[in-house]
């Protein structure tokens, strides 16, 4: 029974841990895009690019563009991947596009296109290695070739 109890506290524990990587990840992302990438017109690579054209073409919201774009991903990854890597996919992905969705009204720290493409490129890349270390995902699928 102590070995249950136990097994269950260390599983609670790296859920938790995870589930915070992945917000505090998905938030640099978010953050990178809303204030630096998007106000200066600098779309970034993946779903959130084309979420970035989407909006100065036909004005969409990219929060909803993001969570649009991943559905027939997410159908793959759960074919494919399992149902504990589809779990994080799309709760990574949900939380993104929620923060993006927030973040869309706060103002953009800066309009010096450079500054932005060198702050959005390192806040970006260090969210998603955070989300990546919690063995999740927000965009890319390692399933699909």
């Amino acid at each position: 029974m102590k070995v249950r109890l136990l097994r269950t506290l260390v599983y609670t524990k790296r859920i938790t841990a995870q589930t915070i990587q992945i917000i505090i990840g998905a938030a640099l992302i978010s953050a990178a895009v809303m204030f630096f990438l998007l106000p200066n017109q600098i779309s970034t690579g993946g779903f959130s690019g084309i979420a970035t054209i989407l909006y100065y073409f036909l004005n969409i919201p990219v929060g909803l563009s993001v969570i649009v774009l991943n559905i027939p991903l997410f159908i793959v990854v759960f074919i494919k991947g399992g149902r504990k890597y589809f779990l994080g996919a799309l709760f990574g992905t949900v939380i993104l596009s929620v923060l993006l969705s927030i973040f869309a009204v706060l103002q953009p720290l800066t309009e010096d296109r450079l500054l932005a493409s060198i702050y959005g490129g390192i806040m970006s890349g260090a969210g998603t290695a955070v989300i990546f270390k919690a063995r999740a995902s927000t965009r890319r699928n390692r399933f699909i070739s």
